[in-house]
């Protein structure tokens, strides 16, 4: 059976502001749906668990109304404001600090910093679980096991990867995507936006990188090392300089416009960027899980 790997990164963080909480939807979303990859918590243990103990919510009635209504991402997050003990900003803050500032334990870190090749200074949990994801997601496109709807790059651009260039893992995903005719349409694939931005940045060749990994198709850690091979201006300024960038550039009015139309009052109040591109992105994984759900 094809399974669902959850590509929303565990430092991302929905409209109410609890990093995890997307990740989460989408893991017991694929779960309600029997097509979950093995080896992937839903609810008990880790993050989950943590997050839902901070929420004040138990696990089988939030269990139940996944199962039940098979929601998206927005009416997800009004189940919580509505049935949570405690969502305030602060009870937020507090979370997010720890969650993203959480070293994986051993053994796991010493055996994952081996499997990835990694110089034992890239340690944070969240991060060592999103090259976990990737690397199986690539496996998927590699074997044609991933799911016949999957196509939606579910990494956000506010995520990065060792370099710590944010938006450069989706750029890679983008592309293998595309490569392997899957990419859904309406999504970049290296000209303009922030697919443009990063490779400018960082003094690559973007049409270069974009024909690497559309032929070699590399996995993420090897993306990162070309592009370590071939930029000519990979310094932590740069890098500094084009994250700020990407957290701060909003959409243009039209654009904007069209994203508030489409996603309605769950739009409402969110910054013009990253947030709705978010949102738009859950929406479309939403859709993906109710086809494989009927499949």
């Amino acid at each position: 059976m094809k399974t669902f790997v959850p590509l929303i990164s565990g430092s991302q963080a929905g409209p109410l502001g609890f990093v995890h909480l997307p990740r989460f939807w989408l893991k017991m979303r694929a779960h309600a749906a029997g097509v979950l990859a093995e080896g992937y918590r839903h609810g008990v243990g880790g993050s989950d668990e943590a997050l839902l103990d901070t929420l004040g919510v138990t696990l089988d009635p939030f269990a139940a109304f996944i199962a039940a209504e098979a929601p998206d991402y927005v009416a997800c997050e009004a189940w919580i404001r509505a049935n949570a003990a405690h969502t305030s900003p602060e009870t937020a803050r507090k979370f997010n600090e720890y969650t993203l500032t959480f070293v994986m334990p051993d053994p796991r870190l010493g055996e994952w910093t081996q499997r990835f090749g990694l110089d034992g200074t890239y340690t944070l949990a969240i991060g060592l679980n999103q090259l976990d994801d990737w690397d199986l997601f690539h496996a998927q496109l590699l074997t044609g096991e991933v799911p016949p709807a999957v196509s939606v790059p579910g990494i956000g651009s506010s995520v990065a990867g060792p370099l710590g260039a944010l938006h450069l893992p989706r750029l890679w995903l983008k592309h293998r995507l595309h490569a392997a005719g899957r990419l859904a349409a309406g999504y970049r694939h290296g000209v303009g936006g922030f697919d443009e931005m990063v490779t400018n940045a960082l003094g690559v060749d973007g049409a270069e990188f974009a024909s690497f990994v559309e032929e070699q198709r590399p996995d993420y850690l090897a993306a990162e090392a070309w592009i370590e091979e071939h930029a000519t201006n990979l310094t932590a300024e740069a890098i500094a300089g084009l994250n700020a960038t990407i957290s701060t550039t909003k959409m243009s009015p039209e654009n904007a416009a069209k994203r508030r139309a489409e996603l309605g009052p769950a739009a409402d109040g969110l910054e013009l960027g990253i947030p709705l591109n978010d949102l738009d992105d859950w929406a479309g994984l939403h859709r993906e899980l109710k086809a494989l759900a009927v499949a």
